[in-house]
């Protein structure tokens, strides 16, 4: 059977920059059916040269990252100092449906080429430009780790009697790649129908701040308190076994009373106070030992399958080597081969059933491979009458079953674009992550309190269903045949005993994609292990590379929600615009774990080529150095709450940042000594290094050592606490918070989207998060045409309501 990309060679795409970020970016519209162009100086893109192992890498080739980034693309060399180059260039792009622009590159620090440019030249293509701080902000020196730390995600991280601690793995970049393509297919959906493309601003730092604190601002200022004060772990978390690691996430007051017996300490379930994250993490190296104890007396594998009895969230904490043998990446060809190299890498975060499929990935280009060629002329389609400020998405339907916050942020895209998107819940069991709520003394409207559903609900109608009766399963049948999209991130059993299978669905709807998002699948030996964005990056690899190399791993502190999210909706998009083509619906399977397993691929992929297993490295690169956390002057009062210690981030990343920090610091004896002049080099004496930053920096409040570096143009920032987050002068500018009116928390902050479009939305937050059954009668009687006497007996008979049939615990 033939196979067809979503995209099927429709979308042409230039990418025109440099690093990571425009990289995953560009390589997910490709994997997606793109066709695409990789633009590159004479010298090629760094990231042909790249190696987190150190492995001498041929750069006309390029190593096995770029290869696996780079995969079924073009190369084409443009040298922008060269007699004629600018015209070819010029011709390239106005052949482009969407251009990927980072700076950083000879071509896109050559003014001609900046984005404003080339949408006035182009005026039919999208134009992606992923920046540090966004268009039109102040220029200053930053790097990933710069922006991790002005993010507040360390706050979740590592201990308090050590420096914070970053996510490791070029973590930020990776992220950002995902909201760039969506922003890119988005833009590109409302561009065919208006004919006019869009210039779409994206910025790591807003990136972070989605993917990384956990809502923070929106807690703070509805608690009236900073969240998370003190860097300390989850207890559980992640303990030593006899062969490596293994990892829990310990959620719900049942998991923690059932995880006492797991590890043989019935005395603590007798303990109240153990149930609450807070008194855990207080007695932290008293529980910890004792659960080292008893984890380091079995293999990872007898572990996971104890805790597997009692359906707790575990997995194996797995490396570069041990991910490749996964047994539920080995049973669902999760892992592909290189065409060329034969180096395995992960498949595309994505299944579509039928004879709709992800790319092939092929051959990666040598430099300069396709010098003289241009993208072949198309003819574009008319406009279909949309105007540029329509929203890509009105008039398209979605029926959200999801929870937590992997879930529902699939859907918060579409809602903020313009979706009818209608988030079904029961007063059985109403979204879990209202749980999280702020009134602890489960006072009246403790349901409605929750910080965390209230940043990722906005904009969407609620509905609540028993789906245990019949008559809502009914109900939710007659939906469906209305609905284009059906969205769910339950444990795979779930639909299938509410008799809602893919192929049910689709007999009343051919037209329907349905989007599946559980943790692990919903096949293969894991398709049943309960999962969370902790046992996600637990077992994908992301949480082996965060820590520092003489303790244990770390997480990230639950990034991979929003990442998984966020690809499930690039691949919903994706499922969109094949059904625009061919008119009919289709099954789209986006496992949180596929998404993990993507962006932790250097690992695997240095494994196979080089066969070297990365480690954590606590804050410093694998790529170059010096980068680390310094301690300045500890605040004096603290910082609302937040601990006393101050600290500072510096990354180099050039040869010319090292000469500066060493002149700014007065390190004359480093910057002469000739072995510390490449990045290798650095990497070998970065103790001594640390040394002097750390003696310049101690003396210093934080803030001034931070603006004589930016000053030197050297990337640093403070380590941003979580309290005042959403108030730092890079965030206020680019407007990423919108205040928003909430019926209990009151007027709280809510982060926006990482991406800017030139035509809107330009307020995404337009209706706060749903009460609880809320829209229960507008949607019955104005969809399904129900009575109001009908709305009456379903309230009657606890089909529906708006207010949660049982306590907190669930």
């Amino acid at each position: 059977m033939l196979v067809q990309t979503p995209l099927n060679d429709e979308l042409a795409v230039v990418h025109l920059g440099s690093g990571l970020a425009s990289a995953y970016c560009t390589k997910l519209l490709v994997d997606g059916g793109a066709v695409a162009v990789w633009v590159e100086g004479p010298e090629g893109d760094p990231l042909r040269r790249r190696s987190a192992s150190g492995a001498n890498i041929d750069p006309q080739i390029g190593g096995p990252l770029f290869q696996f980034l780079a995969a079924s693309t073009q190369s084409i060399v443009v040298d922008p100092a060269g007699e004629g180059a600018c015209a070819a260039l010029w011709n390239l792009l106005e052949r482009a449906d969407v251009v990927i622009w980072s700076p950083g590159s000879p071509i896109t620090d050559v003014e001609a080429f900046a984005p404003a440019r080339i949408r006035a030249r182009c005026p039919h293509a999208v134009v992606v430009a992923i920046t540090n701080f966004g268009l039109g902000m102040p220029d200053r020196p930053a790097a990933e780790f710069t922006l991790q730390a002005m993010s507040g995600g360390w706050a979740s991280r590592g201990r308090a009697d050590r420096e914070p601690l970053a996510a490791g793995g070029d973590h930020g970049d990776w992220a950002v790649g995902i909201f760039g393509a969506s922003g890119a297919l988005a833009a590109w959906r409302r561009a065919q129908a208006t004919g006019v493309g869009e210039l779409v601003d994206v910025s790591i730092l807003d990136a972070l701040h989605l993917t990384q604190p956990f809502f923070a601002p929106t807690f703070e200022i509805g608690a009236g308190r900073p969240y998370r004060a003190v860097r300390s772990p989850a207890v559980p978390l992640n303990h030593p076994t006899r062969d490596g690691y293994v990892g829990f996430q310990i959620t719900t007051g049942q998991q923690w009373l059932d995880f006492c017996i797991l590890v043989e300490q019935p005395d603590w379930a007798e303990d109240k106070t153990l149930s609450r994250f807070e008194t855990r993490a207080k007695r932290g190296d008293e529980l910890t030992a004792i659960i080292d104890a008893w984890t380091s007396q079995r293999t990872t594998a007898e572990v996971v399958e104890l805790a597997t009895l009692f359906r707790l969230p575990v997995a194996p904490i797995h490396d570069g080597k041990s991910i490749g043998e996964f047994e539920q990446v080995v049973a669902r060809g999760w892992r592909s081969t290189n065409p060329v190299t034969g180096v395995a890498q992960p498949a595309p975060p994505y299944i579509i059933e039928g004879d709709i499929g992800a790319r092939v990935p092929g051959a990666s280009p040598r430099l300069g491979a396709h010098d003289g060629t241009v993208l072949p002329a198309r003819e574009r389609s008319p406009s279909a009458g949309g105007k540029p400020h329509d929203l890509p998405f009105e008039g398209v339907r979605i029926l959200d079953f999801t929870a937590f916050w992997a879930g529902p942020i699939i859907t918060h895209f579409f809602a903020m674009f313009g979706a009818d998107v209608i988030h079904v819940e029961s007063i059985q069991r109403p979204d879990g992550i209202r749980a999280a709520t702020l009134r602890h003394d489960m006072s009246e409207g403790w349901w409605e309190a929750s910080p965390f559903f209230a940043g990722t609900n906005t904009n969407k109608r609620g509905l609540t269903l028993d789906m245990g009766q019949a008559e809502a399963r009914e109900l939710v049948l007659k939906l469906v045949a209305q609905s284009d999209v059906l969205v769910e991130n339950f444990s795979s059993r779930v639909m299938q005993n509410w008799g809602l299978t893919y192929e049910k669905l689709r007999e009343i709807n051919p037209r329907l994609i349905m989007v599946r998002a559980s943790g692990f699948g919903n096949s293969g030996p894991w398709k049943d292990h309960v999962a969370y964005a902790t046992t996600v990056e637990q077992a994908s690899g992301l949480s082996w590379v965060t820590g520092f190399a003489d303790d244990r791993p770390e997480i990230t502190g639950g990034a991979c929600d929003p990442i998984a999210g966020s690809h499930a909706a690039f691949a919903l998009m994706l499922a969109l615009a094949a059904r625009d083509r061919t008119g009919n619906g289709m099954l789209v399977e986006t496992p949180q774990f596929t998404t993990g397993f993507n962006i932790s691929a250097e690992q695997l992929i240095e494994y196979s080529a080089h066969g070297v297993v990365l480690g954590r490295n606590g804050n410093r690169s694998w790529v170059h150095a010096p980068q680390g956390a310094y301690r300045a002057v500890d605040w004096d009062p603290p910082y609302d709450g937040m601990s006393r210690d101050d600290w500072v981030a510096i990354s180099v990343t050039s040869d010319a940042e090292w000469k500066a920090l060493c002149a700014t610091i007065g390190a004359a004896a480093l910057a002469a000594d000739p072995g510390l002049s490449t990045p290798k080099g650095r990497m070998e004496c970065h103790d001594v290094i640390d040394q002097q930053i750390a003696e310049w920096v101690r003396p210093q409040r934080a803030d001034d050592a931070v603006a004589a570096l930016l000053a030197a143009g050297v990337p640093a920032a403070r380590f941003q606490p979580l309290a005042g987050l959403h108030a730092i002068p890079e965030v206020v500018a680019r407007g990423l918070y919108e205040e928003v009116d909430q019926p209990v928390l009151g007027r709280v902050p809510i982060i926006g989207y990482p991406a800017k479009f030139e035509f809107g939305p330009y307020r995404l937050h337009r209706s706060p998060a749903p009460m609880l059954g809320q829209h229960n009668a507008e949607i019955l009687t104005e969809l399904l045409g129900l009575s109001e006497d009908d709305v009456t007996r379903l309230e009657a008979a606890a089909i529906i309501g708006t207010r949660p049939r049982m306590g907190i615990a669930w």
